[in-house]
């Protein structure tokens, strides 16, 4: 930015603006959104209204209290443009012309040109203040940021709501107030308590009363000071700079961050480490520290906002969480009294949802899904099963995920360990509620892998069930995160079950008394109604797994959506396919259309997909079934037919297996006779029967090469 010292004298025409917003707090996880807001909007509105800016000149700028925006480099005027108008025909009617002068503030015909029959207003360049499209600007900005706010808050008289209550403006374009009004107060040159003589200085005087208004600069503040600590303490910080939120966080909580070390007495080592760093990380905020081992240590580092007795702000946060992780280690203590096994009564007094029963309901279904995937997931041992997924969901009726909800499953495998447990057992009792999100960690043992899709497809076919389906903008219960999931540990496992299969014993897994409750009464619309969930159960399912197979694998678009395409176009027919088939053929057609060395076979079968879909078209009717080997007449379809009978048994056993690549090799074999067919045999013969066995010997093609997918319809190369 042009801007000088507040000493120098200015000489430049060119100047800084700043605006700002003070208040009471805003919550730190708002504040990264409000940034990005403030300055999209502001850059909409000046552009609108013909102020003359450079983008890279544009700062938002936000604290807990403040929140600004800082346009560097501007002119003291705007210059703004000749506009030029076409009003009615010259010939129009009077009334119509005289509307169209009243719109221009013109009196006379005479005062506008005429141009190719009709009048024309033609304004000249003029300038403007800048101070005065600030001045203009501002009550729009202010007006649609309001609506940018997740909540909203009114404090007093002005009707005007804010995501917490205003207690002054700021506006200044060089030395000079913007005289503008927001919630009943009227903008000054103060921020907060500090005077700004000069908008180029904002920034500059805040830092001079410990304030780093400057979000970036403070974040890099924070990490210079927590590399600094961890390289003295030889420790690392268990979230990760780069992908943790914890430092966006606490970045939005201090104006003048300082960095201390605390410490936790050694015994709470002793909690689980989960405890430990979510009493420390999620209701502290503090950063845990491990060893070079990956041990946690009893360090810890915090974020005090400002300067101060950093002896007694060490002292007091200790205390604090002393008391919180007293709080856990008690609780962790008095659960440990009991069997995690005699808390699976109590979950029949804990509602899963109105409609759908209490945990211990929920509970019952899991059992019976996890004996029935045991059967598709490798070295699943049945003899575990009942008893993970009676203890699964125990720990809900513990005192410790009462005080740490984040705890469930964590402390269930924690409490297993500690009872004696089979290790299967405890491995899926913390498995079972992984991912926990789209790239975190997935399930590794059977056990755990069986439970954790059992969850998530009970919960996927509950919710639906009972009317609670997600839509494009409300997903409250976590469907496509549970579709997601069983996807994801699909794919990663190379675990194959029948998606409809699935879906139907989930259903099922239900209460019939429950089901016939939540679908229209009597036999008949029972079992359409049941019919009507399963597939839009499936549809779901397999929607997610085309917006993943396009995002996570870049795979092509129109070859995922021709594969899926094909399988909901008939989804009784295809009952036994499953997510990892689907994601397999997807893959190898998506190498196959790229492939040079296909190029020839592929347009071989283009060509006849669309002579059969002109003749169709013609006849009214779809040609499919066997030719008639004697109706040949020329050696060459006689050649192409005995190809087709040779590979089609063979060709059909490898699909249905998922084994694409030989199966695809299985049709090159089809490239030369194909190509010789079409140079020296007329399909549109005279003779109707001779016509018709041709049809039919390319609508057995088209069958062949539509069981990999439609490839008429998909971009070659």
């Amino acid at each position: 930015m042009l801007s000088p010292s507040k000493h120098d004298v200015i000489l430049s025409p060119m100047s800084d603006f700043i605006f700002e917003i003070f208040s009471e707090e805003v919550p730190a996880k708002m504040q990264k959104a409000a940034a990005e807001n403030f300055i999209k909007i502001a850059c909409e509105v000046f552009t609108k209204n013909n102020l003359q800016f450079t983008s890279a000149h544009v700062q938002a700028l936000v604290t807990p209290r403040r929140l600004a925006l800082l346009v560097g480099d501007l002119r003291f005027t705007q210059t703004l443009p000749s506009v030029k108008r076409v009003g009615p025909k010259v010939n129009a009617d009077k009334k119509a012309i005289a509307g169209f002068l009243k719109s221009t503030g013109l009196q006379d015909e005479s005062q506008l040109e005429q141009i190719d029959g009709s009048f024309v207003f033609v304004s000249k360049a003029s300038e403007i203040s800048t101070n005065e499209i600030i001045k203009n600007s501002l009550p729009q900005i202010l007006q649609k940021m309001v609506g940018t706010w997740p909540k909203l808050m009114r404090w007093d008289d002005s009707g005007v709501k804010w995501i917490r209550p205003i207690r002054n403006i700021l506006s200044l374009f060089d030395q000079e107030i913007i005289d503008v009004e927001f919630a009943g107060i009227k903008a000054s040159n103060l921020s907060g308590s500090i005077e700004i003589k000069a908008a180029w200085d904002y920034k500059e005087i805040l830092q001079e009363n410990l304030i780093i208004v400057d979000q970036q600069k403070r974040k890099k503040k924070i990490l210079e000071q927590i590399a600094k600590v961890t390289e003295d303490l030889d420790l690392i910080t268990i979230d990760d700079p780069e992908k943790s939120s914890l430092f966006d966080e606490v970045n939005g909580l201090c104006e003048w961050p300082l960095v201390l070390v605390g410490s936790i007495d050694e015994r709470f080592l002793n909690l689980p480490d989960e405890a430990l760093i979510l009493t420390l990380r999620n209701n502290q905020k503090y950063f845990c520290l491990n060893d070079k081992n990956g041990n946690l240590s009893t360090k810890f580092i915090f974020v005090a906002n400002g300067s101060g007795d950093a002896k007694k702000i060490i002292s007091d946060n200790e205390k604090l969480v002393r008391a919180r992780l007293s709080d856990v280690e008690f609780f962790i203590q008095e659960d440990l009294k009991r069997p995690l096994i005699s808390r699976l009564d109590e979950l029949k007094k804990i509602i899963f949802h109105q409609k759908l029963g209490s945990v211990f309901d929920r509970v019952s279904r899991l059992k019976t899904l996890t004996k029935f995937l045991a059967v598709f997931v490798p070295n699943s041992d049945l003899n575990f099963s009942e008893r993970a997924a009676d203890l699964c969901k125990a720990d809900l009726a513990t005192k410790a995920v009462g005080e740490l909800p984040e705890l469930q499953g964590k402390i269930g495998s924690f409490y297993a360990l500690k009872q004696g447990e089979d290790k299967k057992t405890i491995a899926a009792i913390y498995e079972h509620y992984l991912p926990l999100g789209p790239n975190s960690d997935l399930p590794k043992t059977a056990l755990g892998i069986s439970l954790s899709i059992s969850d998530k497809i009970d919960l996927i076919v509950g919710f639906f069930l009972a009317g609670e389906k997600p839509t494009s903008s409300r997903d409250p219960y976590g469907l496509r995160r549970a579709v997601l999931g069983i996807i994801r540990i699909s794919h990663t496992n190379n675990i194959a079950f029948p998606i409809r299969v699935l879906v139907e014993k989930s259903f099922t897994s239900y209460p019939i008394k429950l089901t016939k409750s939540l679908l229209e009464e009597g036999e008949r619309g029972f079992f359409i109604q049941k019919k009507k969930i399963i597939e839009e159960v499936i549809i779901f399912i397999v929607e997610r797994l085309k917006v993943y197979l396009k995002e996570n694998e870049k795979l092509k678009a129109d070859v995922v959506n021709t594969v899926i395409d094909q399988y909901l176009s008939d989804l009784d027919a295809h009952k036994s396919v499953d997510i990892l088939y689907l994601a397999k053929k997807i893959k190898f057609l998506d190498e196959i259309v790229k492939d040079e060395n296909h190029k020839n076979l592929i347009a071989l079968y283009r060509r006849s997909v669309n002579i059969l879909m002109i003749e169709e078209k013609k006849d009214g009717k779809t040609y499919s079934g066997k030719p008639s080997r004697l109706s040949f007449k020329t050696k060459y379809e006689l050649a192409l037919y005995k190809r087709v009978k040779q590979i089609s048994g063979d060709f059909y056993k490898l699909v249905t297996k998922g084994e694409f690549s030989s199966a695809f090799q299985l049709l090159d074999i089809l490239e030369i006779p194909l190509t010789h067919f079409f140079a020296n045999v007329m399909v549109n013969d005279e003779n109707k029967d001779l016509r018709d066995n041709r049809l039919l010997l390319l609508s057995s093609i088209r069958d062949l090469f539509d069981e990999m997918g439609d490839l008429s319809k998909i971009e070659i190369g």
